[in-house]
């Protein structure tokens, strides 16, 4: 008997641990909440954070618009914006407490499907500033938006598009950093591996690469996900790749 009330006692804790972890993942609105409300964008921010917020909601609700028309997103629905005082408020957030024990410092924006979660450009970070912040605020918008026109949207495009989108063009030589992905590298789904091979910065290029080359219209069908390359370029994407690497060596 005393075994069986130890191993219910040990699931407890085991259970109210889960929960403890999880809960925050649930709970996106920042402590003590305000809001501002636009026809874009509802931000929701800690009451101490309102010049921070500001600053992201007005970039939010001046640039959606721009975003919406070339996604040709017809949702007028405003998306969801949680500002964070801090980073370690934006990782529990994100994956649970478990993330205090380790989360990247470069670390500062993402998004939850359709909602967006970025720390406040007054926050205080070591490898980001206010201009960056905002920056990655306008990313995880473009995210945010792309999950809803395609929620199967491969890692490549995403990131590719919100780079563009976003503005956010590599000032670097970029083989000087990192060997050209393969289509294998591209194709996977694997946030870390996507790092180290300088996702953020390959594919804003290739998603420049097939806008100069066959036009957006092209792009927006990739990320409808409706069609395959072969229908959508008459070409493999093996072939879309090369000439990607060959636009890269003469560009890059």
């Amino acid at each position: 008997m005393n075994k069986k009330i130890k191993i219910y006692s040990d699931l407890s804790i085991i259970l109210l641990l889960l929960l403890i972890q999880s809960l925050p993942v649930v709970m996106l609105k920042p402590s003590d909440t305000e809001v501002l409300k636009g026809n874009n964008v509802i931000v929701y921010y800690n009451s101490s954070d309102k010049a921070g917020a500001t600053k992201v909601f007005e970039v939010l609700e001046t640039g959606a618009g721009g975003i919406r028309k070339k996604l040709e997103f017809e949702n007028t629905d405003p998306i969801e914006v949680y500002v964070y005082k801090n980073q370690e408020s934006l990782w529990i957030r994100k994956y649970g407490l478990v993330t205090l024990l380790g989360a990247p410092e470069w670390y500062i924006g993402d998004n939850k499907g359709d909602k967006v979660l970025i720390v406040s450009p007054d926050a205080d970070t070591r490898v980001h500033n206010s201009d960056s912040i905002l920056s990655a605020a306008m990313h995880e918008l473009v995210h945010a938006i792309n999950y809803q026109i395609n929620p199967e949207l491969s890692y490549w495009l995403d990131n590719g598009i919100a780079t563009y989108l976003a503005g956010q063009v590599p000032n670097f030589s970029l083989d000087y950093f990192y060997d050209i992905p393969t289509l294998k590298d591209i194709k996977s789904e694997n946030e870390k591996r996507f790092g180290e091979i300088g996702g953020y910065q390959y594919s804003y290029t290739y998603i420049k690469f097939l806008d100069n080359n066959y036009g957006w219209d092209k792009v927006l069908e990739l990320l409808k996900g409706k069609k395959s390359y072969e229908e959508i370029f008459s070409k493999s994407e093996q072939d879309i790749y090369e000439e990607w690497v060959e636009f890269l060596k003469l560009n890059y």
